[in-house]
């Protein structure tokens, strides 16, 4: 009998799987260097999107219409082959010790630098006729110093201007946090970090190659559960893109941003599919929300069910962590549900605090706000600060309140 009950048990044992664990494998899975950082090279995001479709299958989630995907274009510029830079002959890291803007055209060659700050600005302008006839000058921008906003901002306008010229390389203090963008610059425009840049230097060296996709095809992902009352929905979303790659050696893998929201998303997915909800829930996986939001704009101008039947919209991004609970975009606009939500959380004491903020234009909710459809986006508090840059790696993404924050979304949208 007790060999029975071990085989009648294990099994349930070895497959059961806790949230978090659910979460740390999509994370792991989404972050891993196959999907090339969810972007634009190597069709990372495309790769993202199938996986999304995969998951929706698994789980039994239906396409909302004929298919689960919603095609749109966007113009992207992308770094597809090689992004190099050396000083003075020191090879710099790609993605640590430099990063090359969004914008940045190509640019291959050696430069001799020449130094704009405080010293010399704004009479550099005025010597940019004799520059033109150069050709092997690297401009190096140095803002330190420089307090004057208008004349700050007269700095930042010349950046551009100045790589009609030729390479422009701007000193960051810090750390990069890195964007998508849909331009390319004339040449090359690099950021490098500060330690490796000072005025005895006698040469920069640069291969850098840039690519500007021009309708460029992506997909949102949409499924249903069908619910109890058909009537309305509520929606669940989330973006599965991210950075992308710079070069073929760097890729931003996007663990937490948002490769949590994305696993929170599908763990919801999979819940629903065996827990039968009240009202249709729809899944919502959105493109290129890193490259200005476009997948949701794009959806809210392209709806495939009116707006107005949706009851609300719950937006998940930034789920990776939670030591200091969550925050709740446009809680000042929905303040009877954001009461629900608090009350949820302080009758079952699942997350630290739920701190409210007003609207903002920073995820995939905004474009349905403006439409009137009632909407909050959550995001945790607390933990690793890597964000938008090569750190945010699943190994170091702890989903430390993944249980309780999934038990408090589950009784929140109960309460919907």
């Amino acid at each position: 009998m007790r060999f029975l009950i071990l085989f009648l048990v294990t099994p349930f044992i070895f497959y059961s799987q806790t949230p978090q664990e659910f979460g740390k494998e999509i994370v792991k899975t989404l972050a891993s260097p196959e999907f090339y950082g969810r972007g634009y090279v190597n069709d990372g995001s495309k790769i993202a999107a199938d996986f999304v479709v995969k998951k929706f299958k698994e789980y039994g989630v239906k396409p909302y219409g004929n298919d689960y995907k919603q095609p749109f274009n966007i113009t992207v510029n992308t770094f597809p082959t090689v992004v190099e830079m050396t000083i003075d002959g020191k090879v710099l890291e790609t993605g640590k010790d430099f990063v090359v803007s969004p914008i940045s055209g190509s640019c291959k060659g050696e430069y001799i630098p020449f130094w704009i700050d405080s010293t010399n600005f704004p009479k550099v302008i005025d010597d940019l006729k004799s520059m033109r006839m150069n050709g092997t000058t690297a401009f190096i921008m140095d803002k330190k110093g420089i307090t004057n906003k208008d004349t700050l901002a007269l700095f930042n306008e010349l950046k551009y201007y100045l790589s009609t010229l030729g390479p422009v390389v701007t000193i960051e203090e810090e750390k990069f946090t890195w964007s998508v963008g849909h331009q390319e610059a004339p040449n090359a425009i690099v950021a490098v970090l500060r330690k490796y840049i000072s005025k005895s230097i006698k040469k920069l060296t640069f291969k850098i190659e840039n690519k500007l996709e021009e309708n460029y095809e992506l997909a949102n992902v949409i499924g249903v559960i069908e619910g109890k009352c058909k009537k309305k929905n509520i929606v669940i979303s989330s973006h599965y893109d991210h950075l992308g790659m710079m070069g073929q050696q760097t890729y931003f893998p996007g663990a937490n941003d948002n490769g949590s929201g994305t696993a929170m998303f599908l763990y919801l997915a999979k819940y629903y599919s065996t827990h039968k909800p009240k009202y249709n829930i729809v899944f919502m996986s959105f493109a290129a929300e890193e490259a200005g939001i476009l997948g949701s704009k794009y959806y809210t101008e392209n709806p495939i069910f009116p707006l107005e039947d949706i009851k609300f919209l719950v937006n998940l991004d930034l789920a990776g962590t939670g030591e200091e609970g969550i925050t709740v975009v446009n809680a000042t606009l929905h303040k009877k549900e954001f009461k629900k939500l608090g009350k949820l959380n302080l009758k079952n004491n699942y997350l630290e605090k739920v701190k409210l903020r007003g609207p903002a234009a920073n995820s995939d909710h905004y474009f349905f706000t403006k439409k009137g459809v009632p909407a909050f986006f959550i995001y945790t508090n607390g933990g690793i600060k890597a964000y938008h840059d090569v750190y945010d790696k699943s190994e170091t993404l702890p989903l430390t309140e993944f249980n309780d924050y999934s038990k408090l979304l589950i009784a929140f949208i109960k309460k919907l």
